[in-house]
């Protein structure tokens, strides 16, 4: 059993890009300044020495044996592709032996040293994290050269953030705020930092203790959009309004504020004022705002994107679910992939991709790969532990799964979390084989879940339980199946939507039954062949002497 990403209370959160990409969406404007070419060339600088720079640091490693030139080294030989050469892994079995169990970068040197004993390349040092941790060492040198750069130094906490080194990248944006506290790429930085690691108390007080928050759309609506997630009441709406007038501000500049405060407007019950601010919000939309568009559409019936001539395929989010609604799961996992390098640190397109191929048990392979990579920046997240470990289980990877339901139920969460775990150990074990255990494992979710008075899980670990017993046993199918039929029919009568993942649960239900039913009619046939006339003693003799 499983957990999906659907929020119920999505807002235009910032996204956190790089200065690169920022430039490009328009966000960055007139109020933070671009790379000078100085910065270009100081990169391509780095690059030239790296061969230098690795001997000179693995001779300072030798003769402090410290494990900040530990990890130097490391970097280094990253960069120089010289992680085979023996001082680079002695410093790595220095850093493991001497490092915390929970380090992100211990984790990452582990993989470093499998990769060079195994020989299984990919899967111990995955290509995506090999050239973030690079672009780390070369950052580090740039900073040095630089160290009053406040866009380069938020930049890098993206790609700290990115690895799951949540303490390393607030140390450089607290450096960055300290330098340029009322910049645009900062703020937002730092804003989308702290709901990451879920503190929105600290997202706000950055932002309102900037006065350009007041004058600047792209800080207002991260103001907006915060104060809705955390259930505060939104301050300053009237100014907020004339931003959306001002002609200082082109249409991409206010789109994420315009569509933050239609969205706000819906949520208060004023359709009209929603639809005029959504309108205004679509005439340049950046990525972020369609999502949210598409959101919106999703979660409101009296209101359709197509209203505002929107175009989903700008946005990987919105594709992705446009996609899963479409019953096009590949396609739905894909898009959750190109989701995920916009925003790497992000658990929610892993989780949506987790969530799709648990579900439809298809896109295994690829749901695997982004739920590993969304581990990366996220290793505690019990949702996403979790899924990833149902993931396995369908893959029958019993090893992995068991591996990661045990860090799930080691991470904290909700009391409805504990529920879908426990449930997921049943599909573990029902696919291992351990039929008794399983069935066990999804009683007890079952039962927890109505303790807590919440049907709707007790009904998906229902679901759950019967796409593995339909698999089975063709009596307790059939059994399971009417009740499933029975319960859908009445919450119809009542004017429920049923769910997608419902939907799909019970068509495996079915599917499962009709599987079994021609099981057991072939063991019937082949249980009125009369085998004595076939291999008998007084049968024909098959085999000859000669």
């Amino acid at each position: 059993m499983i957990d999906s990403d659907d929020q119920s209370n999505r807002q235009t959160i910032p996204r956190w890009l790089s200065i690169k990409e920022s430039r490009l969406l328009g966000e960055l404007g007139a109020t933070s300044r671009a790379a000078s070419p100085l910065q270009t060339g100081l990169v391509e600088e780095a690059s030239h020495f790296l061969e230098t720079e690795f001997n000179r640091s693995a001779e300072r490693w030798l003769a402090t044996n410290t494990l900040e030139d530990a990890e130097e080294l490391i970097g280094l030989a990253l960069l120089a592709d010289r992680l085979d050469d023996p001082r680079a892994e002695r410093a790595g079995l220095s850093l493991i032996e001497r490092g915390s169990e929970d380090d992100a970068r211990m984790n990452f040197v582990r993989r470093v040293l499998a990769r060079n004993t195994n020989g299984e390349g990919d899967a111990n040092l995955p290509v995506e994290e090999a050239q973030i941790r690079v672009e780390i060492a070369k950052r580090k040198r740039l900073l040095e050269l630089n160290p009053r750069d406040a866009l380069r130094l938020a930049e890098s906490a993206l790609l700290y953030a990115n690895v799951g080194q949540r303490k390393s990248a607030w140390s450089l944006l607290r450096r960055a705020l300290i330098l340029r506290p009322d910049d645009r790429y900062v703020l937002r930085a730092t804003s989308r930092f702290f709901m990451h690691v879920g503190d929105p108390d600290e997202a706000l007080h950055f932002l309102n203790a900037s006065d350009a928050t007041l004058s600047d759309p792209w800080l207002r609506s991260a103001l907006f959009a915060i104060q809705a997630a955390s259930g505060r009441v939104p301050t300053g709406w009237r100014g907020a309004k004339s931003l959306l007038g001002d002609a200082r501000f082109s249409s991409r500049d206010v789109s994420e504020l315009a569509v933050q405060m239609g969205s706000m407007e819906y949520e208060a019950g004023s359709r009209k004022q929603a639809i005029r601010m959504l309108r205004r919000g679509a005439e340049s939309p950046t990525e972020n705002a369609i999502a949210q568009i598409d959101w919106v559409a999703r979660h409101r019936a009296d209101f359709k994107h197509a209203e505002l001539n929107v175009d989903v395929s700008l946005s990987q989010e919105a594709s992705a679910y446009s996609a899963y609604e479409r019953s096009s799961w590949e396609e739905a996992v894909a898009h959750c992939g190109d989701w995920r390098k916009i925003e790497p640190f992000s658990a929610r397109p892993a989780i949506l991709a987790t969530f799709i191929g648990c579900v439809t048990m298809e896109a295994l392979d690829s749901a695997a790969t982004i739920g590993a990579y969304g581990l990366l920046a996220n290793p505690k997240n019990k949702t996403l532990l979790n899924n990833l470990a149902a993931v396995k289980a369908l893959q029958g990877r019993f090893d992995d799964a068991r591996h990661l339901i045990g860090k799930a139920q080691a991470s904290l969460g909700e009391d409805d979390d504990d529920v879908v775990v426990i449930a997921t150990g049943g599909l573990i074990n029902f696919r291992e084989g351990n039929y008794e255990a399983g069935a066990a494992n999804y009683m007890a979710a079952i039962e927890k879940a109505l303790a807590a008075k919440n049907r709707g899980l007790a009904f998906r670990a229902i679901c759950y339980l019967s796409r593995e017993v339909s698999r089975l046993d063709l009596s307790q199918g059939e059994s399971l199946l009417g009740k499933i039929d029975s319960n859908l029919e009445l919450a119809t009568k009542r004017g429920f939507t049923i769910p997608k993942d419902i939907a799909v649960l019970r068509k495996q239900v079915a599917d499962g039954v009709r599987v079994s039913a021609i099981k057991s009619q072939a063991l019937a046939s082949i249980g009125a062949v009369k085998w004595d006339d076939v291999i008998g003693d007084d049968s024909p003799r098959v085999l000859g002497d000669d």
